[in-house]
């Protein structure tokens, strides 16, 4: 018997029981006997549970202790995979963002140029004063690589009226805000490794030799083209939209369209490259309509048809362009010719030119040297693709380019260019000149980005 209070009371009630032995009969003390056996019984039954109940507690409060113990460790791994979670999220957002970044390229120029004309044509007997003028033309563009071979484009310009042959805005208008134009829209689906297809308003995808001006640079054409390429050959079939045209059944509908081809190669001679090209291009539905910008043919033989002026011959150009490049003391030379002819009229049907350019203003400190002669006869080419600066951008003129160019730094050039130009060579103008001097200066900040 372990408990000590049990223990006296037990003690107690036996020497009651040996007191009130003495005075009791036989059978009474036989039953406080069995009473008390039974007491002590009780008692040791009552120290086992206790004992039990010690244990079943003391293993209740190791498990206890264990079960906190466990919850703080999974409380503590519980911040840490939140920790982690919201760093991985963090990286996988860098990912993707770096991901969606790398798929898109964004690049633009901004041009300021100082430009100065002198104009020999009469107008009412007097010659045009020689003008000034200062311009600013922006350009942004952007590329994004929507699968692994198709490349979407878009890009804005400024422009005035939406001259297609131009991008300049003349400073002028009492500080007016100042266009800015869809310049190109298009996706370019590269389908094989040697084709590429190209829809929507375009740069213009087919070669062009050294700085020819029988297409003007800023020309966006729109349509379809189909490019090739393969090792030394390349290629590009092109259907482009001049005039879409509706109205009544009985009314002309059919729309002015140009459609090309051109085939070339690139051959290498040693360490330099000559590179060939044959072009042809068709305007079909072009003939006895007007598909000019702003009414006016840019010196094509044109007849007045009720109060409009329309073109008198198809064009149907035959275009050979030659570029060869080599290295001369570490500079690069490059020497070009293109010639064209108008199948078509009879005469003053050609186009040629004749260029070279030393140097390649592109690195700091880097410069270039540039001349070129320029024949176009009035029905040479469609002249609604000319260059817009070489004779004010009319056919039947002549004459020279100059140009000279220094990059101060990358992406920084300032160049200078001065046209020497006879319009009119072989077809008086309307208030019977020819050979008309036309002269234009221009001086370009140009930044790119």
């Amino acid at each position: 018997m372990k408990n000590p209070v049990l223990a006296a009371a037990v003690a107690a009630a036996f020497s009651l029981a040996s007191v009130g032995a003495q005075a009791a009969s036989p059978n009474e003390l036989a039953q406080i006997r069995e009473q008390l056996q039974s007491l002590m019984q009780r008692v040791d039954k009552l120290e086992q549970d206790n004992e039990r109940l010690a244990v079943e507690n003391e293993t209740l409060k190791a498990a206890d202790e264990k079960l906190q113990a466990e919850n703080e460790y999974l409380k503590t791994e519980a911040r840490g995979l939140r920790k982690e979670t919201a760093q991985h999220a963090v990286e996988v957002g860098k990912v993707k963002g770096a991901d969606w970044a790398g798929k898109i390229k964004v690049s633009g120029d901004v041009r300021y140029r100082y430009e100065m004309i002198s104009d020999d044509t009469l107008s009412g007997g007097v010659p045009a004063a020689d003008r000034y003028r200062d311009r600013v033309r922006a350009r942004l563009s952007a590329t994004a690589k929507a699968t692994d071979n198709i490349t979407v484009g878009i890009g804005m310009t400024t422009t005035e009226g939406s001259d297609p042959r131009s991008g300049n805005q003349t400073l002028s208008g009492v500080f007016g805000k100042k266009a800015f134009d869809l310049d190109t829209a298009y996706f370019d689906w590269q389908f094989a490794p040697w084709g590429n297809l190209i829809g929507g308003k375009m740069k213009q995808p087919f070669f062009r030799p050294g700085q020819s001006y029988f297409w003007d640079n800023d020309i966006t054409p729109e349509g379809l083209a189909l490019g090739y390429s393969g090792g030394t050959f390349f290629g590009t079939a092109y259907r482009y939209w001049i005039t879409e045209v509706s109205g009544s059944e009985a009314a002309r509908t059919s729309d002015t369209m140009l459609h090309g081809l051109q085939f070339g190669a690139r051959l290498p001679i040693g360490a330099n490259n000559l590179t060939l090209a044959a072009h042809y291009y068709d305007l079909s539905a072009g003939q006895g309509r007007a598909p000019f910008y702003n009414n006016n043919a840019n010196g094509n033989t044109t007849v007045t048809v009720g109060t409009t002026p329309v073109l008198v011959y198809d064009y149907e150009v035959i275009n050979l362009s030659a570029e060869y490049t080599l290295m001369l003391d570490q500079l690069p030379l490059q020497l070009w010719a293109d010639v064209a002819q108008n199948q078509d009229p009879e005469d003053r049907d050609t186009a040629w030119g004749l260029g070279a350019m030393f140097g390649k203003a592109s690195n700091a400190r880097s410069w270039e040297l540039g001349a070129s002669y320029h024949v176009i006869e009035k029905d040479a080419l469609f002249a609604q693709l000319i260059d817009s600066d070489f004779a004010a951008g009319l056919s039947d003129s002549q004459g020279w380019v100059l140009r000279g160019a220094y990059a101060p730094v990358r992406n920084w050039v300032l160049n200078a260019t001065y046209y020497l130009n006879t319009r009119n060579r072989d077809v008086a103008n309307s208030s019977g000149q020819r050979d008309v001097d036309y002269d234009r200066l221009q001086v370009d900040f140009n930044v790119k980005f």
